[in-house]
């Protein structure tokens, strides 16, 4: 998450792309996958920018809730 203030100015791109950096450096962590909400249209647009595929949506259960997401992968080994 980015603070409201600090949003648009690519910081949680700069951060996911050193995550993912560090992830092949050190090996063991393909695939990634990330699971946005489906209203989402940053994090959505984060996960396409970054390269990942796109698998389609499903519902997520976290914290006792279930969330329509959109289901993201990225192999760091391609």
């Amino acid at each position: 998450m980015v603070l409201p203030e600090h949003q648009g100015r690519g910081v949680a791109g700069r951060a996911v792309r050193m995550l993912l950096d560090e992830a092949r450096r050190a090996g063991g962590w393909s695939p990634v996958h990330a699971f946005p909400g489906v209203d989402n249209a940053a994090s959505n647009g984060l996960c396409r920018s970054l390269g990942f595929a796109l698998l389609g949506k499903r519902e997520t259960p976290f914290r006792g809730q279930v969330f329509r997401t959109r289901h993201w992968v990225l192999d760091l080994l391609a």
